[in-house]
């Protein structure tokens, strides 16, 4: 009885903020990232995985009426190098929510070959060496989707990941993954 009533009492916060992504998915396939969004200089062409350049950005809505609820963030971001998949680890904590909310997922980029496409699967958050700086280990990511079907991208296109579900009428901020193959790279610019 003792842990259902714990179970109960630690799912409520998560429900304050309507911290669950039912059965959509996180992502959606995208040409173009808005103009508006912030590109991560910091990342900028620095992230590679499995042959992809990985570049980070964010649409962050400032005329958000919960604005004052998303603006105190942390990010972290690393590719496991250990692992011979070289997966992704992303994160946003929002510190100004209370109670602090994490946001986060493991990608995995994958070149098809033979074509310009990219495979790309998504799956929970892991830090399996606990080095994702800046992160509060004793707050766990929001739960993802069950549903987190690998999806085909071209090179060059764009993922975008509604961050946070902050509710009806609440607009959440979308970050935007670029994924560009290396091997298309450097035999575009050889052609030329």
């Amino acid at each position: 009885m003792t842990r259902r009533l714990l179970a109960f009492a630690l799912s409520i916060p998560l429900c304050g903020y309507c911290q669950s992504y039912a059965d959509s998915p996180i992502y959606k396939a995208t040409s173009t990232v808005p103009a508006t969004a912030h590109v991560e200089g910091w990342q900028h062409g620095s992230v590679k995985a499995n042959g992809v350049v990985i570049d980070l950005s964010e649409f962050v809505p400032w005329t958000s009426p919960n604005i004052d609820k998303i603006r105190g963030w942390s990010v972290g971001s690393r590719v496991d190098r250990k692992n011979p998949a070289h997966t992704f680890h992303f994160y946003i904590q929002y510190d100004s929510m209370n109670p602090i909310v994490v946001f986060g997922y493991d990608l995995l980029v994958e070149p098809v070959n033979g074509t310009d496409q990219i495979k790309c699967t998504f799956s929970a958050l892991t830090d399996p060496e606990n080095d994702l700086p800046g992160r509060n280990r004793d707050v766990a990511p929001v739960t993802l989707s069950a549903d987190l079907s690998p999806i085909l991208i071209k090179s060059g296109d764009a993922i975008s990941i509604t961050t946070l579900p902050l509710g009806p009428g609440k607009i959440a901020v979308v970050h935007y993954i670029r994924l560009t193959r290396i091997d298309l790279l450097s035999s575009s610019n050889s052609n030329q």
